[in-house]
């Protein structure tokens, strides 16, 4: 099937052909906004960047002035409500609701300032933008609240501030929740977090999803940031990895019906958001403006195509893979897609997404660009390059595809997004499909759809694979076929002097890296980062005595797997905390070859293991994180119904004794054994003295309490404590450290004058380990 009996895109998206800026609702906003000066020392201008960029034609003269005076204003904040669909929902209804309508009528020194709004293009309005400057925040009351339940949201994981052009990428993924998504330059991971949202997307039927995350990225603390911003999600289908993406390793997964003969790791949706130069950032990096030249995307070229070519491979047949940069480069966007529907000689192709985000404003890819050396002098072909050293670095895809190729390749379906549209940072972004097989693993798979044996040459050559993946390399230089055997010894020699800044940094740092060697990855756990030191994992025995406790005391449901949990096991802490994984994730842990993948993290933990031993309870606690698997599977044997005035006593009091609960609710917590329970929150009353009692819950409030002899203490760490109270109630909870030692130490001393001291010993209930939820 020829490229080139393919149409081309057309734009039937009147967006692709956007107008020349979208114009604020209120021209005096913009010009309050644009007056400030943060930046004073900083001057926004650059001749190299525009001289480079003019020379690319990437708008008409007139639009190109409007696109570079555009560069030179602040850009807007933007945050995305994050979570699951309820947990979300529920967020997007106080900002609408409570926020938003005290913010219509702001005046700041004679200007009316616009409220928050809604991206117009991000399904559901889960996506904000907010233009007001900081004067309006110190001066304006409503701005004032409105930062604080920003700040207080976002130290709790409910609300992510990412730039906007940022979200697209994993919206156009198309990700349902049975597919396996690799995103294989995660770090710090805003994306990641809106692929994890997806995935769980069905979250209301109160299904797990057959599907999972793998989020990646070449640097090992980077890669613990990705655990950090997924945390809040708790996703039991979610992993992270630290591998040089474009050696990210081939492993067997045991097949889902359990039949013979692992199947190759292959993805249904690839993300590929390569490190980049960023200068689409520039509106919030200002130091790109000093720091700008063209040597950053000629370096970062190689490695992009690299990182983008191992990402087709490791996508299924019939997938979807989207490469994207923070960039208005060519160089390292239409270069790059180019060189690898090149290499892979149609086996992947560019779809038309022009009808997806309808009311995003974008470009089209561009067809043609010019080229410079490092030293920004434009050439025509490597051999106008006077430095032989130099000519033969310079990678020979970096020049733009013959008119013929172009025609083809369709790189006009590309998506180019320029700040003077929306207000908005810069992007690229392109989405593929894999159409024809590129692998043995492609191979082996289209024959077991099609019913058909598959060839023993398949299933060697995919072992050859296996074992070659760590030196391979997609050449990245167009060479004859005489050339290609020296090109492939060359690349795989060059693969071992990538720097960091090509592998590891993201736009919003690579002006500050120095360079570094990048070691091939060797199987096993990094020893260079200290303070860091991973515990193997290890999946817990169905039938294991911990376990058998813990279903008696809580009571969970027989249907509940047992086979599904997991130890991070290091020494003297093993067994402490236990964690829990989908089916999915169990599968790649369960692969004979899960030693060649350097896991970071996976698993949500649902129980711990008390530090001191609990009388007559279980030694297991329960997990704030947990509740949303737990919820589902525990009987009322340890579950309690709580009215809004108790949620407020839970969550105001530091240490609430008994005495301060409701007569009805005392009696039943009695009779419990010491140890952690359940709180439901039943929101159908309304009896609460405060207009707080407005607040709607979309999905059931459910929290670990636990319950002592004499006080009941809800199990949140404080900033989950803190979001939670003042969204709900408007107050900031007791957290002092002076006064909870304090009533910690009172709670004591009622406990021994009310029980004898042998049993006020044996008790912990009053200490701040088993008081307090402990964090990762």
């Amino acid at each position: 099937m020829g490229f080139g009996r393919k149409k081309r895109g057309n734009n039937k998206n009147k967006n692709v052909e956007a107008s020349n800026g979208a114009e604020d609702s209120s021209k005096k906003t913009q010009k309050f906004f644009d007056e400030r000066k943060p930046f004073a020392i900083i001057e926004r201008d650059n001749e190299d960047f525009k001289n480079y960029y003019k020379q690319q034609n990437l708008l008409s003269d007139e639009e190109f002035d409007q696109f570079y005076n555009h560069l030179k204003t602040i850009l807007p904040s933007t945050f995305r409500i994050t979570g699951s669909r309820a947990a979300a929902m529920e967020i997007l209804d106080v900002v609408e609701k409570t926020y938003v309508p005290n913010m219509q009528d702001v005046v700041i020194d004679g200007v009316k300032i616009e409220p928050p709004k809604p991206l117009p293009w991000y399904p559901d309005n889960l996506g904000w933008q907010v233009n007001a400057p900081r004067l309006v925040i110190k001066k304006s009351p409503e701005f004032q609240k409105f930062h604080r339940f920003m700040v207080t949201e976002t130290e709790a994981g409910n609300i992510s501030r990412q730039e906007a052009v940022s979200m697209v990428p994993p919206l156009l993924m198309d990700i349902k929740p049975h597919q396996w998504v690799l995103d294989m330059c995660a770090a710090p991971g805003s994306k990641t977090a809106q692929i994890i949202e997806a995935v769980h997307s069905n979250d209301k039927l109160n299904e797990m999803p057959t599907g999972l995350v793998v989020a990646n990225d070449a640097d090992y603390k980077r890669s613990h940031m990705l655990v950090h911003q997924s945390k809040r999600l708790q996703s039991p289908c979610f992993m992270a990895t630290n591998h040089d993406g474009a050696h990210f390793p081939n492993i067997h997964v045991p097949r889902e019906d359990g039949a013979p003969n692992p199947v190759g790791w292959q993805f249904d949706r690839v993300l590929c958001d390569v490190p980049c130069s960023g200068d689409g950032t520039i509106r919030k990096n200002e130091k790109i403006w000093n720091s700008w030249s063209p040597v950053a995307g000629l370096t970062l070229h190689s490695t992009q195509v690299q990182i983008f070519a191992r990402g087709c491979q490791l996508v299924k047949l019939g997938g979807r893979i989207v490469y994207s940069t923070c960039s208005f480069n060519p160089i390292e966007n239409e270069a790059v897609v180019a060189e690898v529907l090149r290499q892979t000689k149609g086996a992947i192709r560019l779809v038309d997404v022009s009808a997806s985000l309808p009311e995003l404003k974008r470009k089209p890819g561009l067809s043609t660009w010019k080229v410079t050396t490092k030293e920004g002098e434009f050439i025509e072909s490597v051999e106008d390059i006077k430095d032989m050293r130099q000519r033969k670095k310079h990678a020979a895809s970096t020049f733009p595809p013959t008119a013929e190729e172009a025609k083809e390749m369709n790189l006009d379906r590309c998506l180019r997004i320029y700040p003077h549209q929306q207000d908005t940072g810069g992007f690229f972004v392109a989405v593929f499909e894999k159409i024809k097989p590129l692998t043995a693993a492609d191979r082996i798979t289209l024959a077991r759809e099609k019913g058909n044996k598959v060839p023993e040459a398949d299933v060697e050559e995919a072992e050859k694979e296996m074992e070659i993946i760590q030196e391979e390399i997609i050449p990245t230089k167009r060479a004859s076929v005489d050339d290609d055997a020296a090109a492939a010894e060359e690349d795989a020699a060059s693969a071992k002097k990538l720097k960091t800044d090509a592998t590891t940094t993201t736009a919003t740092d690579t002006a500050d890296k120095e360079e570094e060697e990048v070691k091939p990855y060797e199987s096993k756990p990094k020893r260079d980062v200290p303070g860091i030191k991973e515990a193997p994992f290890e999946m817990m025995a169905a039938d294991s005595a911990d376990l058998k406790e813990i279903t008696e005391f809580y009571g969970l449901d027989p249907n509940f797997p047992r086979d599904q949990f997991l130890l991070r096991s290091d020494g003297n802490a093993k067994g402490r905390s236990l964690y829990f994984v989908s089916r999915s994730i169990k599968r790649v842990l369960e692969s004979k070859d899960f030693s060649r993948l350097q896991t970071v993290n996976t698993g949500v933990r649902l129980f711990v293991r008390q530090s001191s031993p609990v009388e007559n309870g279980s030694p297991f606690r329960l997990t704030s994180e947990g509740m949303p698997i737990l919820d589902a599977v525990m009987s009322d044997k340890r579950r309690i119904i709580v009215d809004m005035n108790v949620l407020k006593i839970l969550l105001v009091e530091a240490f609430p004794t008994l005495e301060e609960f409701p007569e009805q609710l005392r009696e039943k917590v009695r009779a419990m054994e010491s140890g952690c329970c359940i709180a439901r929150v039943d929101v159908s009353q309304k009896d609460i003295a405060n207009e707080q009692d407005k607040v709607k819950f979309t999905a059931p409030l459910v929290l670990p309490v636990w319950k002592g002899k004499n006080s009941l203490n809800v199990l949140l760490n404080k900033k989950d404590k803190r979001a939670l109270c003042q969204r709900i109630f408007g107050i900031i909870p007791e957290s002092t450290p002076d006064h909870l030692l304090q009533r910690s130490t009172e709670n004591q001393e009622l406990k021994k004058e009310q029980d004898a001291a042998a049993a006020a010993a044996a008790s912990n209930t009053a200490t701040p380990d088993a008081m307090t939820e402990e964090t990762q």
